[in-house]
Order: C-alpha cells, then structure tokens, then sequence
C-alpha cells in the first residue's frame, strides 16, 4: 500500500536532514514524501531539494507563508496517495514505522486517523520522555471519550490520514491557528469516522528552544475553549462565534469565573515550562517551575507527572 509523508517545514535548516534522512530509511521503500517550505528564510528549501535531487520519492514545493492548516491542505491535495503520514521537520520517525502504521489500518479498516506513541527527545536526539498515557486504543474508548464532550488529542505528527476522510469534512481550518489538528480529529468523529491511537512507539518528538514558547501554550488554552464553544453550537444547531465574537463573550464573565480559568491556564503553563526545563537540563529552573505548577493546580501537575513520566528518564 503506497504512502504519502507530507512534512511542512519553516525556518527547519537544523533538524531538517536527519528528518528527511529519517523517512528515506522506512523499512517500507514505496512511499512519497512531499517537504512543504512554507516561506523558509533560512537553508530549509536548499536542503529539502539537495535530497530530491539525490533521491526521486523526495519532492520539494515551496510557497509564500501561508501557516500550518493552510499548508497541510495544500499538501493533501498534492499527495498521489490517500494514506497520508504527517511528519514535522524536527522530529524523527522510527525506522519501520511506516510499515507498521498500514499494517494497523489495514487491521482496522474503517479509520480515518490512526497516531501513535511517541518518544519525546531533546535538542540533541536524547530521549527524555515517553508519551504512552492515551487511553484511546480501542474504538469504545474513543466513542465514550468523545460522546462524553472531551477532546479527543494525541501526537499530529505521528498521525496517518486518510485523504478522501479528510477532505470530506473540509480539511484542516485555518481559523485554528494552533490546535487544527484537535479541531479536525473532532468533526471526523462527528462526521462518523473511526479513530484510534496504535499502542507502539513510531516516533521521536523533538522538544528544543523554538519547540515551546509560553504565549503559544497560552494562546493554544485559549484557543481550545473557543473548539470547545464552537462544538456545542454547532450541535445545537446554531452558528460558531469568530474567534474575535468568542473574546468579547469571554470577558463578560463574572471576575471570579475569569480569574479561576486564569489560574488553571497558568498551572498548565507552567507545567508546559516544566517540561522544556526537563529537556534542556535546567533542573535548578525545573523544580520552582513544577513546585508553582503544583500550588495553582496540584491534581493537574501531579497527573501529568505521573501519566507522562516527567521525572523519570527513559
């Protein structure tokens, strides 16, 4: 079964080569991969086409910025295959994990999405952490989790997608600036369409300097409610808030709703910090930021501590 690797890329001339010479060594050899630079200022678009001069399954389109969802649409439609794998120019993918991700969705025919565990490493390839907390590994799972209105997440880049399910919800939104994928995984299982997490680890996650930022993991809090808020309308049958109309509601809240959302925000920033620190080594900075995570949100900390094994070096 032939697969597309759409790998967006942006400024990625660091970790750009192992990315790419990660996918050229699939066990699986019949794939595409489709490197997306989105504007690059850098040497991305220099590297991504000195690869596909040397190997034909490399191809290289370049584009003025136009943003993540924006560019992973375009890429599903230049994919010649409609099993798509995401792929960040940052990370690394497990040498067989193409294979093993058709071989899963070849065992589970109806899916749409498929992701997997991950391995999370730092700026220089070490493994600092393992994300095997998902508990969506069964389509009851799934099914119960999002009939019960949460949030169905896990690792984008570690997903494969169907190309015709996707399209046929519309694709990603650009209007998500950060959590497109969440928002996607949503409407496909409204739409019907099965999703599950494979329970291997098939990808290197790579946490560095431009991976985390604190106004992005506030933005993306934010940005969640207003998924959160745009889902129940529509299954309601009324029309979504802009983003803009969504802000404007959210501040006409009583002081004491704001200001407890606010603390719940910065716990999970903090937490967020945290884990940088961890991967970077700063522990002297790791234990004041984890301590004050703590004191806002103890139960939040502590599950994530636990679930993701924050403290534990694999």
């Amino acid at each position: 079964m032939p697969i597309t690797v759409l790998m967006p890329a942006y400024n990625a001339e660091q970790f750009l080569a192992e990315a790419i010479e990660s996918v050229l060594a699939q066990t699986l050899p019949d794939f595409e991969l489709i490197v997306l630079n989105d504007g690059s200022r850098d040497r991305t678009r220099e590297i991504a086409e000195g690869y596909a001069l040397r190997d034909s399954r490399v191809r290289v389109e370049s584009q003025a910025n136009m943003g993540i969802a924006r560019t992973l649409n375009r890429g599903l439609e230049l994919a010649s295959n409609d099993w798509v794998a995401r792929m960040d120019a940052d990370d690394v993918m497990m040498p067989n994990r193409l294979e093993r991700q058709l071989a899963f969705v070849s065992e589970h025919p109806g899916l749409a999405v498929a992701s997997s565990w991950v391995k999370h490493i730092d700026g220089q390839g070490r493994v600092v952490a393992k994300d095997s907390n998902s508990h969506l590994l069964t389509h009851e799972a799934v099914e119960k989790w999002h009939k019960a209105g949460h949030l169905v997440s896990f690792s984008h880049p570690a997903a494969i997608l169907r190309k015709g399910a996707v399209q046929a919800v519309g694709g990603y939104r650009p209007q998500f600036k950060v959590t497109e994928d969440t928002e996607l995984w949503i409407r496909l299982l409204d739409a019907g369409y099965e999703i599950l997490v494979q329970p291997e680890y098939l990808l290197r996650y790579r946490i560095h300097a431009g991976s985390v930022s604190v106004a992005r993991v506030r933005f993306q809090l934010r940005e969640l409610r207003w998924l959160k808020d745009c889902r129940a309308r529509r299954g309601r049958g009324e029309q979504e808030l802009t983003w803009e109309e969504f802000i404007s509601l959210r501040r006409t809240l009583p002081w004491y709703v704001q200001v407890n959302a606010a603390r719940k925000d910065t716990a999970k920033v903090l937490y967020k910090a945290a884990v940088f620190q961890y991967a970077l080594r700063n522990y002297f900075l790791l234990v004041p930021t984890v301590l004050a995570a703590m004191a806002l949100q103890p139960t939040y900390t502590i599950g994530q501590i636990r679930s993701k094994l924050l403290l534990r070096r694999s």
